[in-house]
Formats: C-alpha cells, structure tokens, sequence
C-alpha cells in the first residue's frame, strides 16, 4: 500500500511539471491538483513519455559535461600533445611477438601499419635529461667558478709575480757581522762609522780599555725619525732600527763619569749590516778593575781589534790548532794572533788585548807549543801547526 501511494505521488509531480492543465492554467484550486478518478486515468497515460523525455535529457548533459571534463584534463596533462579526432580513436593493433634476441621492427621497417602512428611526435632527436650525478657536479663546478675564478696555476703564476716584486724591491740579502770599532774621545778624532740595514737592527755595546762595561747615562741622536735608538735591559747597550733605504746621522753616548761624549757616524746601507758593534773606548772606566802589577798599554789598532773580532786580514795564515776547541790561531809575517777566552799561562805574550764577553787576543813571537789554563783550573797544552784551518781541530 505504501509503494502505490508513493508512485501515483511521483507521477503527479511529473504531470505537474509537464502537463498540459500547468501549461496553460498555471496554478489551479486544490481540486485541480486532486483530480477525481476519471481525471487520474487519463493522466496515467502520459507518466511513461515524460519520463523518457526527462531520462534522455540528463543523460545528454552528462555526457557533454564528461567528454568537456576528459578534454580539460587531457590538455593539461599533456598540453604538447595534438588531440585525436573521432576517426582517429581506433584501438590499435597488437604488436606481434618478437622472438627472443631479435628488436622489434619499427613503424617503417616493414612491420604492421600502426593506424594511430601518423599523429604521434617525432622523437628521433629526442635525448633523455641527464642523471642526477651530473646535474650535481655542473652545479658544484660552477659554483667553485664562481667563488674561485682563478686556476690554480693562475695563483702560482701571480704568486711568483708577487715574490719577483718584492725581491727587486728588497734586493739580495746583505751580509751582516759583528765588528768592534775604536772611539777616541780626542779632540781631533775621526768618529767610526757603523753601517745600517732598513729592516735589521743593530746594537752597540759599550765597553772600556779593560773590556769592562761602561754605563751610558745620555743619549742624543740627530735623525730620531729616520734612525730611532732606544736603550736596552744591561745599562751601556741601546739598539738602532733604521727606517730609510738612504741617510746619514750621528750618535752621540754620555758615558758615565766622563763629560765628552762618544760619537758614532750611522750610516745606511743596503748590502752591509754591523748588525753587533762592540765600542771600544780608549781609556778606564767605572767598572775596570785595576790590575795588580801594570802591564805597558797596548796599542790598539784596527788591526789588532780585526784579529780580536775573528775577522783577520787576507794576509793571515790560519794554524791547526790541537788541544782545545776555545782557540783561534793565525800568523802574520813574524807575530802569532791567538784569539781565545782560556788565560794563557806560556809563553810569553808581546800584547793582550780584551774583549766584551771574556774573550782575549793574545800576539806572539812564531811558537808551536801553548799553555793555558781551562775553566777549572785544568792545564791545557796546545799545539799550534800550519795546514788548513779546521782540519785536526779539538
């Protein structure tokens, strides 16, 4: 009973929607939309036709609406690829089986006609993206390129440009050395020269006749900018840096105890540096000790304080020297030059002069044998012999 009732219900709402009574009354009473019996079996006619009518039309707009929707999706998909025609939406043929070891033929190798190949892009040149590995190092190079644009024989090549440079700029190495120099405080004296090195410093040490320390109190140099000196830790040292390639000054020391002032002539130079400079003033100074028995004063030439610096003339011969390893010896004509820090005992000595540091330079008469004392009272015996200058040493 419930299914009858619904269906008549549907079937007027159908008729009301396409009926002929809605067409052209429009609305009608409530005894119009509830016909009597004889109305309801006339309308029952029509139900089946209104309803096919209805069927047909929401199939047709489905469908247009699906192949609107396949046709968006196929374009975005593949928006390269020409869309197929009607005619040309036909199944393809079934390739036939390729017996194993032998390729496949091609579309134009005799092979069955494909109907749909025609419409297909060419892809002959077509050739695949490269693998990631080489994505990665394209990248990698291009950018080590960009931050480091320069090979490395690129850097070698400027590298040495640069070092080229600068030793034209610099020059060879100059030769440095240790030297002692006499300063007389004589009216009349000629003031010793100590050369200077842009980018060596040199220190000058003060010492008296005896050897012993002399204090400096004062100091005054003429070019401080272009030659600064500055004192250091022991009281009669200072060291000079020089900042120029070429100039000239003087140096002049107040000595402790005395009111004339040392002088030293500075001079720059670019291939010597007195790098250590020993000045030796001619006479006694606060620190000397007074000997016990007063020996006749030594000359002191630049020859002796050659001799003493360890730097002889061309002239000299260097001596074998057995028995010690705190010994120099040369000969010059009819004298022997002996250059040591032991205190030589025999033979007897023509002249002695000291050294900063302890060391002593003894001249005597052509001998071959010497004794001296070691630094624990040991007594030594040294030979002296003519040959080369280290063979047989110690």
């Amino acid at each position: 009973m419930g299914d009858r009732k619904r269906k008549p219900a549907l079937g007027g709402g159908l008729d009301s929607l396409f009926g002929p009574d809605d067409l052209s009354e429009g609305h009608g009473s409530r005894d119009q939309e509830n016909p009597g019996p004889s109305q309801a079996a006339e309308g029952g006619a029509g139900k089946p036709g209104a309803r096919a009518i209805v069927l047909v039309l929401v199939a047709f707009v489905l469908g247009a609406a699906l192949e609107f929707v396949l046709s968006e999706i196929k374009t975005r998909i593949a928006p390269g690829l020409p869309a197929a025609t009607a005619d040309e939406r036909m199944p393809l043929s079934p390739a036939p089986p390729v017996p194993f070891g032998q390729i496949a033929p091609s579309s134009g190798s005799g092979g069955p006609p494909n109907p749909g190949a025609g419409n297909l892009p060419d892809t002959s040149d077509f050739s695949p993206p490269p693998p990631p590995e080489a994505f990665h190092d394209a990248a990698l190079r291009e950018k080590i390129h960009r931050h480091f644009p320069l090979t490395p024989g690129d850097i070698r090549l400027m590298k040495k440009a640069v070092e080229e440079t600068q030793k034209a700029v610099h020059g060879p190495v100059p030769e440095g050395r240790a030297v002692s120099v006499r300063v007389s405080l004589d009216p009349g004296a000629v003031f010793p020269e100590i050369h200077l090195v842009p980018g060596i410093a040199t220190t000058i040490t003060v010492v008296d006749a005896t050897g012993a320390p002399w204090p400096i109190e004062d100091l005054i140099v003429g070019n401080e900018k272009s030659f600064p000196v500055r004192r250091l830790s022991t009281p009669n040292g200072v060291v000079i840096e020089p900042k120029n390639n070429v100039g000239w000054t003087s140096l002049s020391l107040i000595l402790a105890g005395r009111g004339t002032p040392a002088v030293l002539k500075l001079v720059d130079s670019d291939r010597l540096s007195d790098t250590r400079v020993t000045a030796r003033i001619e006479g006694m100074g606060p620190n000397a000790v007074a000997p016990l028995f007063r020996e006749p004063k030594p000359v002191v030439t630049s020859r002796i304080l050659a001799y003493l610096d360890g730097i002889p003339p061309a002239q000299a011969r260097s001596l074998i020297v057995r028995g010690t390893k705190d010994m120099e010896a040369w000969r010059e004509g009819t004298r022997l030059f002996v250059r040591t820090h032991l205190d030589v005992l025999a033979p007897a000595w023509l002249e002695t002069v000291s050294g900063p540091n302890g060391m002593k330079l003894y001249v005597f008469p052509p001998v071959s044998v010497i004794t001296a004392a070691g630094e624990d009272g040991e007594m030594l015996t040294v030979e002296l012999g003519e040959g080369d200058d280290d063979a047989g040493k110690g």
